[in-house]
C-alpha cells in the first residue's frame, strides 16, 4: 500500500459519530490508518505503514518518533462509543478501543483494528468519503470533528445537506468535552463552537451555520446546516458505480464483479443459478445469504488467477465449501445467541418498567403480594426486614418473587402487548436463523 498515494478514504458514519476525548492529531492519524487499511479490511487482520510515511501523511514534521508513538499509544488506549446520532437505524451501538493492537519494528507500524470494527468500517451501509490532505488544514480538534459530522449528512446532488437537531449533551460526548467543561452555553459557544464554524468556513469551500432550539429560556439543541459555496473538487460522491444498485449487485460489484453481469444476476436471482444445481428449499434465508457464500468462499479459493470469473461460476454451479458453510452457521448461530440475549434485556426493562409504574401507583401491591410468597426461604429473607417495601427495596430474591406474583396476578393486561412483541420478536429471530 502506497500512503503516500491515497488522498481519499471511505469512512463509515458510526466512526464519524464517536464518544471519545480524542485530540486533534490523534483523530487524524486515525484517519490515514484507516484509508491506509481500507482495501485490506476484508481479507486482512494486521496492517502495516513505514512511520516516515505516516509522519508526512499528517504533515508531521518532527523527527520526534516517541511522540507519534504516543498518539498510537493513545489510539490504543482510546476507548470510543460509536453511531450516537442513530444515524443508521440498522446499526447498533457499539464501544471499542480505536485501535486493538499496535506494534513497531524497523521503522514500520503494524496494527489492528477490533474485530467489531473491522468489517463495518470496510462495507458500511451509510458513509461519507473524506478528504485527507484537507484534514490537515485544521489547527483545532473540534472542527475536523465538526466538519466530519457536517459532511456526515452533506447530499452531493442538492450541494446542500444538515444534520438532525442535536441536544447540547450528545454533541459534547461527540466533541469529546466533559461535563465539566465549558459548562455555561455563552462560554461553549465562544470557545468551542464559533472558532470551528469559522475555521471551516475558512479553510473549506463549503459554508457552515448554526441554528439554536431553546427549551425555556435554555439552548438545548444544535442543528448544523453545510452548502457547497463554490466548486471544488475536495469531496466527491462515495462508489458512485454501486449508488442506486439493489443489495445483491451492491455486494457482487464490491467483488470487482462487473456492473451489467452483477445487475443481471441481481434481476433473475435464483433463475441465474443451474436448475440441477439449486439448493433445497430453506437452505439460504434469501438469495443475497446465497451470494455472500459464494463471495466468501472466493477469498480462499486456492489457484484462482480470476477471482470474478470464479464467484461467477461458484454462483451458476452452486459450489460448496463445507467449512465455509460451517463457518457461517456459526457466525450466524452467536448473532442469534446475541440478538435473543438483547432482545430478552430488552423485555426484561420493560416488564420493569410497567410493574414499577404500578407499585408507584399502588405501593399497597407490595404487601399484598408479599403475603402471597410460598417460599419458606424467601419468606425467611422477608420477615428480616421492617416491612415488605422495605425488603423490596433491597432487591435480591424478594424482589424478584414479588415481582413475579405482579406481574401473574396484578399486571397481567399491562403486560400482554410487552409479552406479544416480545414473543413475535423472538420467532423473527428463530426463524431468520433456521429459516
Amino acid at each position: 500500500m502506497n500512503l503516500a498515494k491515497i488522498n481519499e478514504f471511505v469512512k463509515a458514519s458510526p466512526a464519524i459519530q464517536i464518544q471519545s476525548k480524542i485530540s486533534l492529531l490523534q483523530r487524524r492519524a486515525w484517519n490515514v490508518l484507516l484509508a491506509n487499511a481500507y482495501n485490506e479490511l476484508p481479507n486482512q487482520e494486521i496492517h502495516h505503514v513505514s512511520m516516515v510515511e505516516l509522519a508526512a501523511k499528517l504533515g508531521f514534521d518532527s523527527k520526534n518518533e516517541d511522540y507519534l508513538k504516543e498518539v498510537l499509544r493513545q489510539l490504543r488506549a482510546c476507548e470510543v462509543e460509536w453511531n450516537l446520532l442513530g444515524k443508521d437505524n440498522k446499526q447498533r451501538w457499539g464501544v471499542a478501543g480505536l485501535l486493538a493492537s499496535v506494534e513497531i519494528e524497523d521503522g514500520v507500524c503494524t496494527y489492528a483494528f477490533a474485530p467489531h470494527l473491522r468489517l463495518k468500517l470496510y462495507n458500511p451501509r451509510v458513509y461519507v468519503k473524506l478528504n485527507l490532505r484537507l484534514q490537515n488544514r485544521f489547527k483545532r480538534q473540534y472542527a475536523l470533528v465538526l466538519w466530519e459530522l457536517c459532511f456526515d449528512y452533506f447530499d452531493t446532488e442538492r450541494d446542500q445537506g444538515e444534520t438532525p437537531f442535536i441536544s447540547l449533551g450528545t454533541f459534547r460526548e461527540l466533541l469529546g468535552i466533559g461535563s465539566d467543561e465549558y459548562q455555561a452555553f455563552s462560554i461553549f459557544n465562544r470557545a468551542v463552537i464559533k472558532p470551528a464554524v469559522k475555521e471551516i468556513n475558512k479553510e473549506t469551500d463549503y459554508f457552515v451555520e448554526v441554528e439554536q432550539k431553546r427549551v425555556g429560556r435554555r439552548i438545548a439543541e444544535l442543528k448544523f446546516r453545510i452548502t457547497r459555496v463554490k466548486e471544488f473538487p475536495v469531496q466527491e460522491s462515495l462508489f458512485p458505480d454501486i449508488e442506486n444498485l439493489p443489495p445483491v449487485a451492491v455486494e457482487l460489484v464490491q467483488a470487482r464483479i462487473d456492473r451489467n453481469i452483477a445487475l443481471k444476476i441481481a434481476g433473475q436471482e435464483w433463475d441465474f443459478v443451474n436448475p440441477e444445481k439449486l439448493p433445497l428449499s430453506g437452505a439460504y434465508p434469501d438469495f443475497l445469504g446465497y451470494i455472500s457464500e459464494k463471495i466468501e468462499m472466493s477469498l480462499d479459493a486456492v489457484g484462482v488467477k480470476n477471482r470474478a470469473g470464479y464467484i461467477i461460476e461458484a454462483i451458476r454451479e452452486n459450489y460448496q465449501d463445507e467449512r465455509v458453510r460451517k463457518e457461517r452457521q456459526m457466525r450466524a448461530e452467536k448473532v442469534r445467541e446475541k440478538e435473543l440475549e438483547d432482545l430478552a434485556a430488552e423485555f426484561k426493562v420493560k416488564r420493569d418498567t410497567i410493574i414499577r409504574q404500578v407499585i408507584h401507583a399502588q405501593p399497597e401491591l407490595v404487601e399484598v403480594a408479599a403475603a402471597r410468597i410460598q417460599s419458606y426461604f424467601v419468606r425467611d429473607r422477608l420477615d428480616a426486614h421492617a416491612s415488605a417495601m422495605v425488603a423490596y427495596q433491597k432487591g435480591g430474591m424478594v424482589k424478584a418473587e414479588i415481582d413475579s406474583i405482579l406481574a401473574a396476578e396484578f399486571c397481567q393486561e399491562l403486560l400482554v402487548p410487552v409479552d406479544a412483541a416480545y414473543e413475535d420478536e423472538k420467532a423473527r429471530i428463530m426463524g431468520e436463523v433456521s429459516g
